[in-house]
């Protein structure tokens, strides 16, 4: 099984996708997305869907853990809405998100 692992910061994003089999963790890849800065906000939203929507369909991810950064102080808003566009393109991708 394929298993993503997501961390998200207001100015990029972190990820990591391993291969799970009997009991052992295989790193495939680790990597980030740099978010733009000049972008606003729904640009930045259509940016990083399309990306993780071209990562989940070409490791075929099952299932995907999001964690999000602990001092993110004003800006929570932009980080909620980030967080809610990944979990929505996990969701209908059929990828099982763990808490």
């Amino acid at each position: 099984m394929i298993f993503m692992d997501i961390d998200i910061f207001i100015d990029k994003i972190e990820f990591n996708i391993f291969k799970l089999e009997n009991q052992n963790k295989t790193e495939i890849i680790k990597d980030k997305i740099i978010i733009p800065k000049s972008f606003d906000i729904g640009n930045k939203l259509n940016y990083l869907r399309k990306f993780m929507i071209t990562l989940i369909n070409q490791y075929n991810i099952k299932k995907a853990h999001v964690n999000i950064e602990d001092a993110i102080g004003i800006d929570i808003i932009d980080i909620v809405k980030i967080e809610g566009v990944i979990q929505e393109l996990l969701s209908n991708c059929g990828v099982k998100i763990c808490k």
